[in-house]
């Protein structure tokens, strides 16, 4: 597959999120039939080729429902649809200790499974900090999904975006512990304090495993990334469902255009970071 373009950041469900309670659905043919609509990439019209799913947040965190109840859905859509969708499974650490995640094991065999989200400020936990106070407990919650995401050789996306538990400095010890591990920034950190991508841009300067996603993200912080690191740490998501597929997709393939309104970024490049870089991170065949 030529220039494949992967969304790396959905959510599915077949009913109300029961948390955020966006809604009343958005099921995985919703998303297919979004996928499948043709979107102006820098001139040519072009379809969403894959995308990597996540259950809704809110069964991760109320009425008390273990891993695979969570993730029922998500697994029955990428067993419908095995080509176009793949499998981010959603984390409660505070829920799920290292005997439930024994199935990711399988997940990873069956299900298309690519990469593992952690929600601090859903589930309220710290990351583990640098204070004892603050490290020892969190490394006990932690620890053993990066031990997970290092044995499967895939990356960890990290949601960023509140204070106390989801500021993007508060990255920088995990990813001194598992430099080996991708982490992605989920929304850069953007989609409740406007000012913390820039966060998110030094965090990855001085990480070489810490990739930026672009969901919540203006079009002028875009640019800062892209002046910062390059095209090779950027990675296109949507946060479809609630957020429409291709606002981000829009703003990540301007960045072709020249400045002020882009940064003159070639198709390479763009191309780059609307599917080359995750399809690298998360070994997403491109056939």
């Amino acid at each position: 597959m030529r220039n494949p373009i992967i969304d790396s950041h959905n959510h599915i469900i077949p009913h109300r999120e029961p948390v955020w309670g966006w809604g009343p659905r958005f099921t995985a043919e919703q998303l297919i039939l979004a996928m499948d609509r043709g979107y102006d990439v820098m001139g040519e019209k072009r379809q969403i080729d894959k995308g990597i799913v996540m259950t809704g947040l809110g069964l991760t965190s109320v009425e008390h429902r273990d891993i695979e109840e969570a993730h029922k859905y998500v697994l029955e859509s990428i067993k419908k649809y095995p080509g176009r969708l793949y499998m981010n499974a959603v984390i409660n650490p505070r829920s799920w200790k290292s005997e439930q995640l024994e199935i990711l094991s399988e997940w990873r065999e069956t299900s298309n499974l690519v990469m593992l989200k952690l929600h601090p400020s859903m589930h309220n936990y710290y990351l583990p900090l640098y204070a004892p106070w603050l490290r020892n407990e969190s490394i006990n919650l932690i620890f053993p999904v990066f031990e997970q995401a290092k044995a499967f050789s895939i990356p960890v996306m990290i949601h960023m975006g509140e204070s106390p538990y989801s500021m993007p400095a508060q990255i920088a010890p995990l990813a001194e512990a598992f430099p080996e591990i991708p982490i992605i920034v989920a929304h850069s950190g953007a989609n409740n304090i406007p000012a913390m991508p820039h966060d998110a841009i030094l965090l990855a300067r001085t990480h070489d495993n810490v990739f930026l996603g672009t969901s919540w993200v203006e079009a002028w912080e875009l640019q800062q990334m892209y002046y910062s690191l390059g095209s090779g740490k950027i990675i296109y998501e949507s946060d479809c469902s609630p957020r429409p597929i291709g606002a981000t997709l829009r703003l990540t393939t301007n960045l072709h255009l020249a400045p002020p309104l882009g940064v003159g970024a070639s198709q390479e490049d763009v191309y780059k970071m609307i599917g080359g870089n995750i399809a690298a991170l998360c070994q997403i065949p491109l056939n």
